[in-house]
């Protein structure tokens, strides 16, 4: 994330509200701007599709469903791997090891369509879908794999125009590829969700192609050695590949609940889905893009140069009275920029809830998603927080806490989400705000209590005990594999 700041901090030097505005919206770029095009692309599918004829309601459920299960699940894969790289490309960015960039890329890129084919073998095995809408679907979800291990290394290198224009080419294709359906000659026409799926695969892998381009102008040096050695952080740093992990899947786990709950029904004997709920929470994650957004710009400005400050001094011999300044500094804008966060995001939220009646009957939206909408914002707020605390958590290091952090957002969003299923309807979304809710409220505690003390933890880190090396030796027995 420190190479965004830098970015940020020339526009705000400028002291106009359109350096402001440019700011925020490269910020804006960063943190949602892929999420948004493929969203505005599916949500125009959809349109499209809807003023064609031959292209009927299921046709066009079955694809929305089949784009949504590849996004949340390879988001979960995602995060086996995402903390875990992260860390070790940093290092190496920091060691100017560039040399070993792009063999990291091709061991995480490996590894992940490994994990993506396995889990398409369960999905094909259980499935009824004819093979060919399995292939296309195959083809979906490991592109989107791969975009999102780009999307690692390309941020890492601060090539964000790269993403943002692959994006934006490849979600303009996979929207006039729909224009092109009614000129398929019905000899050659096959069941239109295959044909809708099919245009929108072609949109990604363009993406796909394009983030490709820019990781070979980025990483000129394309050796092969030592291409699975970042799986030694895995035994050094197991608490990134808890959070990751565990964070990713607890966004998702109340939707797995409330799946197999009342409303809940099997589209084309494939996709488990609550449309109720499904669509509420949906609309709730939109809420939280200002959280994003005032994040980067807030940490990448005012907190960084303190954080920065603060480690300087410590890394360079500065004087007991120094670093104490520094940190009450530190200390004193973390709080001023949380509390903006909290001030920003809640006044979004409010007005989400006050006119969700409003907006309902405007889209024409059952009632039910509205009143389910008004909890599950409240829960999508204290997402967003959790997921910003944890973030500053790891700016300190504290692996421990963010793991913790993680691990109950997970289990109290499954947890409370079951506990709350016989109730039906009336409780949807209720377990995602208590979960969410309880996850928040301790990791601001866990951070409260880690500020007090940061320059304790930072001198006097506890011995770490003797950790195993198994994914050490299983990278040095792959990088001998040279078929790989």
């Amino acid at each position: 994330m420190a190479g965004i700041g830098f970015k940020l901090q020339k526009l705000f030097q400028e002291d106009y509200y359109s350096s402001r505005f440019k700011a925020y919206a490269f910020a804006g770029l960063v943190t949602s701007g892929p999420w948004l095009i493929v969203l505005v692309a599916i949500t125009l599918i959809q349109w499209l599709s809807s003023l064609l004829s031959g292209i009927d309601l299921a046709e066009r459920e079955v694809f929305t469903l089949s784009v949504a299960y590849c996004f949340i699940f390879s988001q979960v894969i995602l995060g086996i791997q995402h903390l875990v790289v992260t860390r070790y490309v940093a290092d190496l960015f920091y060691e100017k090891l560039y040399d070993r960039i792009f063999p990291t890329f091709l061991g995480v890129s490996k590894i992940t369509i490994l994990f993506s084919l396995i889990v398409w073998l369960g999905f094909a095995f259980y499935s009824p879908l004819h093979l060919g809408y399995k292939l296309v679907l195959l083809t979906l979800f490991m592109t989107l794999n791969l975009i999102w291990v780009m999307f690692i290394f390309l941020s890492a290198a601060k090539y964000y125009q790269a993403v943002a224009y692959s994006f934006l080419v490849g979600g303009g294709v996979g929207v006039l590829s729909i224009l092109f359906i009614p000129l398929v000659p019905e000899s050659f026409r096959i069941a239109m969700s295959l044909l809708m799926l099919l245009g929108f695969t072609l949109g990604m892998v363009i993406t796909l192609f394009g983030l490709g381009f820019a990781m070979l102008i980025t990483f000129p040096n394309r050796n092969r050695e030592d291409q699975f050695s970042y799986l030694e952080y895995y035994d050094r740093f197991p608490a990134l590949f808890g959070a990751g992990f565990l964070y990713n899947a607890g966004i998702w786990v109340c939707n797995w609940v409330i799946w197999f709950g009342e409303g809940g029904t099997v589209v084309a004997g494939t996709f488990l889905t609550n449309r109720l709920y499904d669509t509420a929470i949906f609309w709730s994650y939109l809420t939280i893009i200002p959280t994003l957004i005032i994040f980067v710009v807030s940490v990448e400005t005012r907190f960084y140069e303190r954080y920065r400050t603060f480690y300087g001094f410590i890394n360079q011999g500065g004087t007991y009275d120094q670093i104490e300044r520094a940190k009450d500094k530190m200390n004193s804008v973390l709080r001023q920029e949380m509390a903006r966060l909290f001030r920003s995001q809640g006044i979004v939220s409010f007005l989400a809830i006050l006119f969700s009646a409003w907006f309902v009957a405007w889209v024409g939206m059952d009632r039910e998603i509205g009143e389910i909408f008004r909890v599950t914002t409240i829960g999508a707020f204290s997402n967003a927080m959790v997921l910003v605390i944890t973030l500053l958590l790891l700016y300190f290091d504290d692996q421990k806490g963010a793991v913790w952090t993680s691990g109950l957002f997970f289990t109290l969003n499954g947890l409370f989400s079951w506990l709350l299923l016989p109730g039906g309807i009336d409780w949807y979304g209720v377990g995602f705000a208590l979960g969410s809710t309880t996850a928040f409220l301790f990791a601001g505690a866990r951070l409260i209590y880690f500020l007090r003390e940061v320059d304790y933890y930072t001198f006097c880190r506890p011995v770490e005990r003797e950790r195993g090396n198994g994914f050490q030796r299983l990278g040095e027995r792959l990088n001998r594999i040279r078929v790989l």
